[in-house]
């Protein structure tokens, strides 16, 4: 007799440690998608440029990207559908970021619900945040005292280049809209380029 699996739409609440109230988002995601998946969303939404190692632990198991730094083989998160964690409301999965500077998330479960026919294409998506994003090779102790100093003087001294030009950055330039429109081309791209590295 065939099993018939109802898919779920889980959402989470993802805040950067150091900047919990500042810098936030709630994704929502499908079971059906990979704990690496999950992560690619949190680097696109969380503006970072992508380029350093990540790594994420649930109920004291680590889950890597690849195997080939290891001795013994870790649980990777490329092969660890986010259903067949038995996740629980509430239960946290932790994702550390750049091992040099840590830049650490924390992942909690909000809600688990039954993924309405037809929409599995609307997943991943952001439904709430606050906050730009972060600052690659900058600690969340080194963004707080710059959230802190924008809030003071309502001023950011710290730039970005775009398209040739230098930008002042400032956390509370966060349009959710635009986040959700780039979101899935971002997650594609992050994902090859974590997942082909031979390439880069």
């Amino acid at each position: 007799m065939e099993v018939h699996i109802i898919t779920r739409v889980y959402t989470f609440k993802i805040v950067y440690i150091g900047c919990e109230n500042k810098i936030w988002r709630d994704i929502q995601i499908s079971s059906n998608s990979t704990m690496a998946v999950l992560g690619y969303a949190v680097l696109s939404s969380f503006s970072t440029c992508a380029y350093h190692l990540f790594t994420m632990t649930y109920k004291g198991t680590d889950y890597e990207l690849d195997d080939e730094e290891f001795q013994t083989k870790p649980k990777l998160m490329s092969e660890t559908k986010l259903g067949k964690l038995k996740l629980e409301i509430g239960d946290k999965i932790h994702m550390i970021y750049d091992f040099g500077e840590e830049q650490e998330f924390e992942i909690t479960l909000l809600s688990d619900e039954e993924m309405p026919k037809g929409s599995g294409r609307s997943y991943p998506k952001v439904s709430d945040g606050a906050g730009r994003g972060i600052i690659d090779d900058m600690s969340a102790d080194e963004l707080l005292k710059l959230i802190k100093k924008i809030d003071k003087t309502g001023k950011s001294d710290f730039t970005y280049a775009h398209r040739g030009e230098d930008l002042p950055w400032d956390y509370h330039d966060y349009q959710i809209d635009i986040d959700n429109a780039l979101l899935k081309g971002e997650i594609a791209r992050i994902k090859y380029a974590y997942e082909n590295p031979e390439d880069y």
